[in-house]
């Protein structure tokens, strides 16, 4: 009886991952944490300037953003873009990061976002999903990847309180009662991921994320000749 060869196993080449950031600790505990699943972690310190993008002579298989209390999650990302054209990018941003700069981080190309305090339990799971083409976020932020469409009473509304109206004055400009106004408002709020009029409107004034909205499409009530005076 002739011997039957045992299958020989392949083991598959460690991928590679680039990690940066200005926050030496947390770059290297994040490092650590993915040499630990089977990455090939290497840390730097940035990717902006001629002589780091000239060090990138291969495209590696995800690029792990780690921003610090004052960095800006969309200009890193620039970088990446820059110096690893084609990398899956996963951000790893402080809990308190604002919704503004998690909703610009994603617009501008991250496939992923680890809040930094979760770094233990989420980063090795993000990051094979990201690597794998896959969208990795919290599901605090998943609103912003598709927030709900805004219907046109509450782009109406909310292109009057971008005019400074109140409540009552909206009330009075639409034909509408005032609890009308307040529930749409609140349906509008839950949709932007905004929690005032203050937030709202920053948002829908925002050169790259209002126009999308289509709040500022509506005519304005001085443009509008059936709109009423305040």
């Amino acid at each position: 009886m002739s011997a039957t060869a045992s299958p020989v196993p392949v083991t598959s080449p460690a991928r590679s991952v680039v990690v940066v950031g200005d926050d030496t600790a947390l770059t290297s505990d994040a490092a650590r944490i993915l040499r630990g699943v089977g990455f090939s972690a290497e840390s730097r310190t940035a990717l902006d300037g001629p002589t780091a993008r000239r060090r990138l002579t291969a495209v590696p298989s995800l690029v792990l953003v780690v921003v610090g209390n004052t960095g800006k999650p969309a200009e890193l990302i620039v970088q990446v873009a820059e110096a690893a054209p084609g990398a899956p990018v996963l951000l790893v941003v402080p809990s308190g990061t604002s919704r503004t700069d998690l909703r610009r981080g994603l617009h501008a190309g991250a496939a992923g976002i680890v809040f930094a305090d979760t770094i233990d339990e989420t980063l090795a799971p993000a990051a094979h999903a990201v690597a794998a083409g896959l969208i990795a976020v919290p599901p605090a932020t998943r609103r912003q990847l598709a927030p709900r469409a805004l219907s046109h009473r509450e782009k109406e509304i909310l292109r009057l309180v971008v005019e400074g109206y109140t409540n009552r004055q909206i009330a009075s400009a639409l034909f509408v009662a005032e609890s009308t106004v307040k529930t749409h408002l609140s349906s509008a709020f839950g949709k932007l991921d905004t929690r005032s009029r203050a937030e709202a409107v920053a948002l829908i004034m925002d050169p790259d994320e209002g126009p999308a909205l289509g709040v500022l499409s509506i005519p304005a009530a001085s443009e509008d000749p059936a709109g009423s005076d305040r």
